[in-house]
């Protein structure tokens, strides 16, 4: 039998966890999760999850993969049952590094694939520009290979960082 203060406590500090996730960048319903299985002292299935939340059974599972991808929770195996059974990684700080890490990889590859394509484009009118015209595209070029050295010391940067941290 469940303890109304104990669920009290549990609920608020899930709360607290959706509203972080939220100021994050993630989505409330990730913090959320992340915040129940990590106060669980046994596994827990979506479907418990789903109740417990309020939220549906996609919603869920959606969140519950964004939380495997960065190493927050994993599926166990629970004898005697065929649902997915999740628990959380109690290493905070390797999943906050995780998510940190990835997120900045992800920004950047999206910078890349922008320079790459305003690159492309100046290459594609240069000739056609007036002399005051290439004076400021030589300046965008320049500005660009700014932006691409930046990317290339983050890369760099992400990948000396001893790879057991965020495994």
């Amino acid at each position: 039998m469940e303890n109304p203060e104990l669920d009290k406590i549990r609920d608020e500090f899930t709360e607290i966890a959706g509203q972080l996730g939220v100021r994050l960048g993630l989505s409330r319903t990730v913090g959320q999760l992340y915040a129940l299985l990590f106060l669980s002292d046994e596994p827990l299935c979506l479907d418990y999850m789903v109740e417990r939340l309020k939220i549906s059974k996609g919603s869920a599972s959606t969140n519950i993969r964004e939380l495997e991808k960065w190493g927050g929770v994993r599926k166990v195996w629970v004898k005697g049952s065929r649902k997915d059974f999740y628990e959380a990684n109690p290493d905070t700080l390797k999943i906050v590094i995780n998510r940190f890490k990835s997120g900045i990889q992800e920004r950047v590859n999206e910078m890349s694939g922008g320079i790459d394509k305003f690159e492309k484009a100046l290459s594609k009118i240069e000739n056609s520009l007036s002399v005051e015209e290439k004076k400021k595209a030589q300046f965008y070029k320049e500005k660009f290979r700014k932006v691409k050295k930046m990317q290339t010391l983050i890369n760099t940067f992400l990948k000396i960082i001893p790879k057991k941290i965020f495994l």
